[in-house]
């Protein structure tokens, strides 16, 4: 096993565990227990950590987190207007709690 992401947050390794399976790579969350023992012992240490079952899929594995990440910080992660009836919707919302709407693709004419 090699590890290819840690998090602070033992949800967001989940996430990214997640991610990986959906990619078709076999990955595991390790140390997401020691989340309540940070301050007791140094904070990295306690960190979860997402590590692929088979070592020579790590590059590919960290490939597909980087899109990912990339994807969730780019331009459709910010805060938007529905176009129908113009609720502001948070960034992590793809359809307006409201009316149902979805979020209009970047670039894309409104329709």
């Amino acid at each position: 096993m090699k590890t290819v992401y840690t998090a602070p947050d033992p949800i967001m390794a989940g996430f990214i565990e997640g991610v990986l399976q959906n990619a078709g790579i076999q990955a595991h969350v390790l140390q997401a227990g020691l989340y309540g023992a940070a301050g007791e012992i140094p904070p990295n240490e306690c960190w979860a950590r997402v590590v692929v079952v088979h070592t020579d899929q790590a590059e590919q594995a960290r490939a597909v987190i980087h899109e990912y990440l990339q994807a969730e910080s780019g331009p459709d992660a910010r805060e938007w207007t529905c176009p129908q009836c113009r609720e502001h919707i948070e960034a992590q919302f793809t359809q307006c709690w409201n009316c149902g709407r979805e979020r209009p693709v970047q670039g894309a004419p409104a329709r």
